[in-house]
């Protein structure tokens, strides 16, 4: 018995040995490295080494946000007349730009048509009509105005030669070869010649204030047949647009999305009957959190993925940001439209989904655990392996997270081996950590060759060796 107990604590050691070895390879398949230490008094193993491989590529710095789809247009189509439905698209027709969608019965409105078609025939021939009477009344006053006119000069040259005939007889009498009774004839002769100009020029006058009054008669009259023309073909213009109307068409290509009669209904020219889609393009509307929204702009590009088509990433582009922020759920957050292609109409609106926007393009970067990296007053490092197994601090810029990870970008080569987490201090030719001080926590370690490096307490001077199965 005494001997058994003797070799139990042999067993134990060797089954805790093999427990270690055990989370060795566990640990190296992982893609880290480890190593035990022990002291020498046996004691319990030492903070491990894990490293991490440096892979460069290009990063993509995102803004992610929920919303849901809708069409790049909508609009809601209704006749603008009143009339009996005599066919009407159903839900879901697709149909080309100009197809028609609905149609009302014509018949009223081609009577009304043809009744302002017939308006319009009356008012031009009025027209017609008034013009030809002016122009008769016109060229009568023009022979009166022109016959005053001869008969003012035929006054004016008689009465010029009454003048010269009592010129004449007033220089005889005074000679003495004409008698008084002579001189008074030529007198009163002269008197009526000047009668018979005033006559004749005060007629004139009047048929010239005749003509003038005419003249302004004529071109009112003119006007209101001619507004009476312009009044018959704004009516039948209407008519006809009436008529036009009673077919609804499409307004570009796309689907019915709603109707709201049937045929042999009235409508009423108010109500909403067709709802009509333009889904070629469609726009799902991202929820984008304040403290992203700062970071998108319009014609950044991005992927949005669907409930309904899991798997599956569509490409988009930002077309609108909205101003002002929305109040979803007591938060503040701001719709930004992402433009989605769907030539192939699989997108459907109302379909929710999440937009992931490129806000930025880091072409050359590397990814590591936060663990790895070191921040200072002086800035941010990892610490990089070098080819003696020490590690030597390298200053790096954290351009963003990713998860557990930091995305950096620096002087660090491809391939490069850099320290997690572990003990491990600067190589003595450094002597420094990652903040600039002297790394005292193992001055007695030295590099060993491993996996990923490593260090280890050297093995004291006539100290033994533990045993190993």
């Amino acid at each position: 018995m005494a001997v058994d107990a003797r070799r139990a604590p042999p067993r134990r050691r060797r089954r805790r040995w093999w427990l270690w070895l055990l989370l060795v390879a566990a640990v190296a398949a992982a893609g880290g490295s480890f190593v035990v230490v022990r002291d020498r008094a046996g004691s319990a193993p030492a903070q491990s080494i894990v490293t991490a491989t440096v892979k460069r590529a290009a990063f993509q710095v995102k803004v992610d946000g929920p919303g849901s789809l809708s069409p790049i247009r909508s609009v809601s189509l209704t006749p603008p007349v009143s009339g009996t439905l005599i066919a009407i698209a159903s839900v879901g027709d697709r149909v080309v730009e100009g197809a028609s969608l609905a149609r009302l019965d014509p018949t009223p409105f081609q009577r009304a048509v043809a009744d302002a078609r017939l308006s319009l025939d009356k008012a031009r021939a009025s027209l017609a009509a008034l013009q030809a009477d002016q122009a008769k009344t016109a060229a009568s006053l023009a022979s009166q105005v022109a016959s005053a006119r001869a008969a003012v000069d035929a006054a004016q040259r008689d009465h010029d030669s009454q003048q010269q005939t009592l010129d004449l007889t007033r220089t005889l009498f005074d000679m003495g070869s004409a008698s008084a009774n002579e001189l008074q004839a030529a007198k009163d002769a002269l008197s009526t010649a000047d009668e018979a100009r005033a006559n004749a020029r005060t007629n004139l006058d009047t048929l010239l204030e005749t003509q003038r009054l005419q003249q302004t008669s004529d071109e009112q009259a003119l006007a209101n047949a001619r507004i009476a023309v312009e009044q018959a073909k704004l009516t039948f213009a209407t008519a006809e647009q009436d008529l036009a109307d009673t077919e609804v068409v499409a307004p570009f290509d796309g689907i019915v999305s709603a109707a709201n009669g049937a045929v042999g209904e009235s409508t009423g020219g108010s109500d909403g009957l067709l709802t009509f889609v333009d889904d070629a393009t469609v726009v799902l509307d991202a929820q984008i959190d304040e403290t992203d929204i700062g970071r998108v702009a319009v014609g950044q590009s991005g992927t949005v993925t669907l409930d309904a088509i899991p798997g599956t990433t569509f490409p988009g582009r930002v077309t609108r940001i909205a101003p002002t922020a929305t109040l979803v759920s007591n938060i503040p957050v701001f719709y930004v439209a992402v433009e989605i292609d769907n030539a192939d109409h699989a997108l459907r609106a109302g379909m929710t989904g999440q937009a992931s926007l490129v806000v930025r393009q880091v072409p050359d970067a590397f990814q590591l655990p936060a663990r790895a990296v070191h921040s200072a007053n002086a800035g941010s490092s990892i610490l990089v392996e070098q080819t003696d197994g020490s590690y030597r601090p390298v200053p790096v810029t954290v351009v963003a997270a990713s998860g557990i990870n930091s995305v950096l970008t620096g002087d660090v080569p491809d391939g490069a081996v850099v320290l997690v987490s572990g003990d491990a201090g600067a190589s003595p030719a450094q002597g420094t950590g990652p903040g600039g001080e002297t790394n005292q926590r193992r001055p007695n370690a030295v590099p060993f060759p491993g996996p990923g490096g490593g260090f280890r307490r050297p093995r004291q001077a006539g100290a033994p060796s533990e045993r190993r199965p």
